[in-house]
């Protein structure tokens, strides 16, 4: 099934990333408000520990939304924060 929605529906995978600063942190924040301003969706999809925590320390997991895999694409779902 294709999914008919017009709005942007971004999954960023970040399995391989390994660094993230706040200039990083502040790409992810621009990029949820502009797909949040467009009614969409920002997933980040398998954060590394090291991205989990700057994500935890900055309170930005309580607005990003984080999966372990991409959302309806038959992976193994998403994480305890997920909305």
């Amino acid at each position: 099934m294709i999914d008919q929605r017009s709005e942007p529906r971004i999954a960023l995978e970040l399995a391989e990333l390994v660094f993230c600063d706040s200039s990083g942190l502040n790409a992810l924040v621009r990029l949820w408000k502009r797909a949040a301003a467009a009614d969409g969706e920002l997933v980040l999809v398998a954060p590394q520990a090291r991205v989990t925590a700057a994500l935890r320390r900055t309170g930005l997991d309580r607005f990003l939304r984080v999966c372990a895999a991409v959302p309806g694409n038959g992976g193994t779902g998403a994480s305890p924060n997920a909305r």
